[in-house]
This record gives structure tokens, sequence and C-alpha cells, in this order.
């Protein structure tokens, strides 16, 4: 059976890229109508779907052809993580507020809202029946099948002293994805920020949302979550990005090597496309 939530949450904060006042609420879906965007600037419901991606520079940015809504992946990530099918995701601005630059905000309101059962509506999984690969460069996916649960084993790799080789394995429950994934933050590089910032790119982003890595130190509030943070970061994108394929994951095993938003929403693709 799908399911949805019991009751509306919001949240407001600052967009991460965007810089500007931003809010969203949750509202519970009556039909099997997946996750969708809605707005009084949207002519019908933008559906965070694969066949509406606009971008994945930085984030994941879908479209209805004419209003874009930039990095959807913590959001989506955090309805993926606790088992949610469906979703209306009223929101005010370009794009959601970047919270403290993790998905703990959106999972702990969406928790909170409540789980809500609609038996009388299928829920579609996504499963294959062997196994895929998908490489470009030093990028690699692996899915095969896996009865009985879903096991994602990501690895992180950047040539930097205080980063290095990060690897975390994880099996999707939203009690584990509470605990061990939505509190990962966002990250970026300290070389990087001139040029994003020139790109239109985190305007919004401080040490409130967002872990920032130095040349000899990582600049992080309260510390960092984990010792392998960026890795489960990654994982936490990854969660959210194959989220569009519109069908939760099923009795798999996936290994991410390197992963970024580009490669993750081409393997939801093909994951798609080759399942079940």
């Amino acid at each position: 059976m799908r399911t949805t939530i019991k009751t509306a949450a919001t949240i407001e904060g600052i967009g991460l890229h965007k810089g500007k006042p931003a809010r969203v609420t949750f509202l519970p879906a009556e039909g099997p109508t997946g996750y969708r965007f809605l707005s009084p600037l949207f002519a019908e419901p933008i559906p965070a779907t694969l066949d509406r991606i606009a971008g994945t520079a930085r984030g994941t940015n879908i479209t209805d052809g004419k209003n874009n809504i930039y990095t959807v992946e913590h959001l989506l990530s955090a309805a993926a993580g606790l088992g949610i099918d469906d979703l209306d995701i009223e929101i005010s601005g370009e794009e959601p507020p970047a919270a403290d630059g993790s998905a703990l905000p959106f999972a702990t309101a969406l928790h909170k809202a409540g789980l809500a059962e609609k038996p009388e509506q299928e829920r579609k999984t996504l499963s294959i029946g062997g196994q895929l690969e998908m490489a470009k460069g030093d990028i690699r996916f692996l899915a095969r099948p896996m009865k009985g649960c879903v096991l994602i084993k990501l690895t992180y790799d950047y040539p930097h002293k205080l980063v290095g080789r990060q690897t975390v394995e994880f099996m999707l429950s939203p009690e584990e994805y509470l605990v061990r994934v939505a509190p990962a933050r966002t990250f970026g590089f300290s070389h990087e920020l001139e040029a994003l910032k020139k790109a239109g790119l985190g305007l919004g982003g401080s040490l409130d949302n967002a872990v920032v890595i130095a040349e000899n130190e990582i600049l992080a509030k309260g510390g960092l979550r984990y010792p392998d943070e960026f890795a489960r970061h990654k994982l936490l994108d990854l969660i959210g990005d194959l989220a569009l394929a519109g069908r939760p994951l099923r009795d798999i095993y996936i290994e991410a090597e390197r992963p970024g938003h580009a490669a993750n929403v081409n393997f939801a693709k093909l994951l798609l496309e080759k399942a079940l």
C-alpha cells in the first residue's frame, strides 16, 4: 500500500544557492501522485520525476518548462528515506530552505507529521532481475538483486589531505535513515567559493548550513557530526536523486563510487529502464 503524511508541516529559511527567503509546506496527498511541488505561480503541480530535470550543477533542479525549482534532493531524500510515497510540497521561492544543510530538519518535520497508510492504493516498487553496471571515468555504479532489503555502499574519494577516501554502507530503513544519514550536511571547498558565487550559486551558504573544507582545516559548526560525514551526505544526495525514479527501491544492492548529481540521475534512469 502507498503512504503519505497525516498532517501538514512547514519549514522556513534561506535558500542555499539563491540566498532568498524560502518556505515549504508538506501536505498530505490523497491520490497516488508521488512527490509534487505546488505554487500559485505554477499552472499545475510540478512532479519530481526524471523527465522534469532541468540541471544538476551543484544540486538537482526540476522544471515545468517555465519555472525552475532548485536543489530538491535533500527534501526528496527525507521523504524517500522515511518511506513516504506521496507528498504535495507547497513551495514559496525558487528552492527549499537550506535549513542546516542536511535533510534532518525535513525528515524531522515529516516524521512528526506522521505516516498515513492508503491501503486502497497499490505501491509499485523498483527492483531488478540481474546485475547492472554504469561507469564513466572514475565514477562507477553497480546494482544487483538482494532479497529482503535495500543496501547501499557508497565511496567518496577526493584528493585532499583532510578528506581522502570515505566509505559508508547503509541498509535503508526510516529508523536508520534518521540517525545515520539525514544529519549529514552539505559541504564545499574554500577554493571553490568565489567561482560558485560568480556563477550565482551558494549565495545563501554559511557555516549555519554547510561545512567548508579549507586547505588546513575543516570549518563546521559544532564540529563534524560523523568522521565520514562527507560520504554520508553523498549517500543522502543519492537517495534523493534516486527518488526521482518515482518508485521506491526494493530487494536491491547498490554500490556507488565517486557519485554526483548528474551521475546519480543517469543511474536512476538506468534502474528505471531495467526495472521489473
